[in-house]
């Protein structure tokens, strides 16, 4: 942490729980029916999934026109959901850190630009946050494990990858860290975590954000 110069951080895991007070499978059902009243036929595994972004993932295949609705309609969902999402603990205390040290940090989500955003205005943390790079096209192939959003913010930042870390809690971040070149650190927030997050080859595994938190403030080690 001490030699970070950009922290990239995942949205929902790292920096807070989107679906706490509206859940996932709510926002997915929802969706779900957006795209069927516009006359959508839903593949199989869009019926079956909780996750509403695999829902827009799979309005891909429906058309531009459906896949744009799938755009809009979750975008809305998510922003009605930020305003019940739950901070992570560590999470504020991490960025303030952050600030104070002069380091960067960026959102990096698959939600959108706008949930993330309403957020982070809400916890008065926008001012922490140089850049948020996060969905705002309907094409899905753009969101993690692709490393076009963490380029993106890297671009922005004008941050080398080697010395940037995302903070992330699903196996598509490590991924996209390993192909933007960027220092891939795994939040086991949940139990199996750790092993699927090292398994997918985290470099770094912590369970909690105030971990980050202590590591970028601890003095240097003579």
């Amino acid at each position: 942490m001490r030699q970070a110069r950009c922290l990239l951080l995942d949205f929902d895991g790292p920096v807070c729980d989107i679906f706490a007070g509206l859940p996932a499978p709510t926002v997915a059902a929802s969706l779900r029916a957006t795209l069927e009243e516009a006359g959508a036929k839903l593949p199989a595994q869009a019926r079956a999934t909780d996750d509403p972004l695999e829902v827009f993932r799979l309005s891909a295949s429906l058309g531009d026109k459906l896949n744009q609705r799938a755009l809009k309609a979750l975008m809305d969902l998510e922003v009605k959901a930020a305003g019940t999402a739950r901070l992570t603990t560590g999470a504020a205390d991490l960025m303030e850190r952050a600030h104070d040290k002069g380091l960067p940090v960026a959102i990096v989500s698959n939600n959108s630009v706008a949930a993330v955003t309403t957020f982070l205005d809400r916890e008065g943390l926008g001012g922490l946050v140089q850049y948020v790079s996060a969905r705002a096209a309907a094409d899905p192939s753009l969101m993690k494990p692709s490393p076009y959003l963490l380029d993106q913010a890297l671009s922005h930042l004008d941050a080398e990858p080697s010395s940037a870390l995302l903070v992330g809690d699903s196996v598509t971040d490590v991924e996209a860290s390993k192909l933007a070149g960027v220092v891939a650190v795994g939040y086991a927030n949940r139990p199996g975590k750790l092993d699927r997050l090292g398994d997918a080859g985290a470099d770094l595994l912590v369970t909690s954000m105030e971990e980050l938190a202590d590591a970028l403030t601890q003095p240097e080690r003579a």
